[in-house]
């Protein structure tokens, strides 16, 4: 009988023993699969990290995405408005890449009004009905449109590629009318991108000089998209420059190719000592 009750007793205490591991093993167990749930406040600054990540690379593929060409040859209807003047004309245009642009001026009747050629550090004017050829340096063309336009600038702008954005340093970002708008700050701009409703294109970029005591902003919108070489090409700017005086230019593209030979050259005669 002894024998019986001390076996029970070593039963108790086993049992007892057992389940007091087993809860400890379980309080454990719980701790360990508890999910810890943040606060609003590390929610929201972890969606708003994971957005601003996808704007940047949104803004990284706009920017860097050019039209890869060699040549390319162009008839452009211009459209030129300032204050006192206001003209209308076409414009046949050859780029050979990083080398030089042609451009001869037709007006009424198909009248040349002027040639010109751009090279990285010159613009050569003809001006056949006076029978007159003048050289300047760059800083002429920068003169009349009161834009710091370097010969990449120029040639980007007639391509269709995204100007002055030499930084995506985000200031802010925000979607309005399902289309998103970016604000950036680089070198010489404050610019603001407007992005197509799928964000696969430049739909207008707003630059704001960053000395504001210039007070000078530029407006460029673009439109009517053509894919070439799977990239957006826009077959329609209208371009708006306030400045010291106010310019608008409206560029509509008839014609195009690339990487064809060269369509709208000219010799361009001698003149004398560059302007």
């Amino acid at each position: 009988m002894r024998i019986i009750k001390n076996s029970l007793y070593l039963i108790l205490i086993l049992l007892s023993v057992a389940c007091s591991n087993v809860k400890k093993v379980q309080v454990i167990q719980d701790a360990l699969t508890v999910k810890v749930v943040p606060d609003a406040a590390a929610l929201a600054e972890k969606a708003r990290q994971d957005s601003l990540l996808m704007v940047k690379g949104i803004v990284r593929n706009i920017a860097n995405t050019k039209i890869d060409f060699k040549t390319m040859n162009a008839k452009v209807k211009m459209d030129y408005e300032t204050i006192n003047d206001k003209k209308s004309f076409i414009a046949n245009i050859s780029i050979q890449k990083d080398s030089g642009i042609f451009i001869t001026m037709r007006f009424d009747l198909g009248i040349i009004g002027v040639k010109a050629f751009i090279n990285k550090d010159s613009i050569f004017l003809n001006f056949p009905q006076d029978k007159k050829t003048e050289r300047h340096s760059l800083s002429y063309l920068q003169e009349l449109v009161k834009i710091p336009l370097s010969y990449q600038t120029i040639e980007d702008l007639v391509i269709g590629n995204p100007i002055f954005m030499d930084s995506i340093d985000i200031i802010s970002y925000k979607v309005m009318n399902e289309r998103l708008h970016v604000s950036l700050m680089g070198k010489l701009f404050k610019n603001l991108m407007i992005l197509s409703e799928d964000n696969s294109k430049l739909v207008e970029l707003k630059l704001d000089d960053v000395d504001a005591a210039k007070h000078r902003t530029c407006d460029i919108i673009y439109s009517e998209h053509s894919l070439v070489k799977n990239i957006q090409f826009p077959l329609n700017r209208n371009i708006s420059i306030n400045a010291q005086t106010k310019i608008d230019i409206g560029m509509e593209i008839k014609e195009f190719n690339f990487d064809e030979p060269l369509k709208y050259t000219f010799t361009i005669p001698k003149t004398g000592k560059r302007k």
